[in-house]
C-alpha cells in the first residue's frame, strides 16, 4: 500500500519502509495492519506491540482490509492520506476502536471478551456462594457447629462458591499462556480458599475455636478477593 501527500505539493512522501517478517498469523495481521494504517502512528503503534485482540476484532479488522481491495493490490493507484482515511480505511480505525473499546471494560485475554463472558457466567454463582458464607456468621459465633457445617457438605454451596470463584479469578489473565498462579485474582482466591478449608477441617476435630479465628480470617480474605474482581 502506497501513499502520496494531497496534490497541493509536487513533492512525494517517502513510501512507508516495509515490517521484517514475522511468524504466526497475528503478527502477520499486526504487519498488515501497521501498513493499512499508515498515516495514523498511534493506531498503528498500538497494534504493533503485541497487543492480544479478540476473535471478533480480529474478524472485524480482516472484513475492513478485504473491504478496500483496491488499496492493498500490487497494481493500486496511490491515494492520498485523506482519501484513504475517509475510504475503505476508515472501517479500519473504527474495528480498531473496538479494540479499545474491549480493553476498556476491564479486559485481559482476548482483549476483554473472555473475562466479559466469565463474569457473566460466574458471578451470580460466586454472589449466591458468599451469601450463604456469610449467612453462618451467626452460627459460628454461636458455635453452632450443625449450621456451619450445611455449607461445608460435598458438593453444597461451599464447594459451587470456591468453583466459580476459580474460574472467574482465572479470567483476569493477561494472555492464554500466562500461569494462572501468577494472576493477582487468583492469588487472592487462593488465600481465601486456604483459610476456609480450615472451617470444615476444624470443625471435624470439634474445635469451635479454631473454626471462628479460621472464619474471620476467611471472610476478610473473602473481601479482599471480590474487590480485585469487581464484586462485594
Amino acid at each position: 500500500l502506497k501513499f502520496v501527500e494531497a496534490p497541493r505539493s509536487s513533492r512525494s512522501s517517502p513510501e512507508p519502509t516495509p515490517m521484517a517478517a514475522s511468524s504466526g498469523r497475528s503478527s502477520r495481521l499486526r504487519a498488515a495492519l501497521v501498513v493499512a494504517l499508515a498515516g495514523c502512528p498511534t493506531s498503528a503503534y498500538v497494534l504493533s506491540s503485541g497487543r492480544t485482540v479478540a476473535p471478533e476484532v480480529t474478524n472485524a479488522l480482516r472484513a475492513a482490509l478485504r473491504a478496500a481491495p483496491e488499496a492493498v493490490a500490487a497494481e493500486a493507484p496511490l491515494v492520498s492520506r485523506r482519501d484513504a482515511v475517509a475510504g475503505g480505511l476508515g472501517t479500519a480505525l473504527a474495528a480498531f476502536a473496538a479494540v479499545c473499546e474491549v480493553d476498556a471494560s476491564g479486559g485481559a485475554t482476548a482483549g476483554g471478551a473472555y473475562l466479559l463472558r466469565a463474569k457473566e457466567r460466574y458471578n451470580a454463582r460466586v454472589e449466591a456462594g458468599v451469601k450463604d458464607f456469610r449467612r453462618v456468621k451467626p452460627a459460628v459465633d454461636a458455635g453452632d457447629a450443625a449450621t456451619i457445617g450445611e455449607i461445608f457438605v460435598k458438593d453444597g454451596s461451599y464447594d459451587d462458591l470456591t468453583a466459580a470463584a476459580f474460574l472467574l479469578s482465572n479470567a483476569f489473565r493477561i494472555n492464554s499462556t500466562q500461569n494462572p498462579d501468577k494472576i493477582p485474582q487468583v492469588q487472592k482466591f487462593k488465600a481465601f480458599k486456604a483459610a476456609a478449608d480450615a472451617i470444615p477441617a476444624s470443625l471435624k476435630k470439634k474445635k469451635m475455636a479454631a473454626v471462628q479465628q479460621a472464619y474471620a480470617q476467611a471472610t476478610d480474605l473473602l473481601d479482599v478477593y471480590l474487590d480485585s474482581v469487581g464484586l462485594s
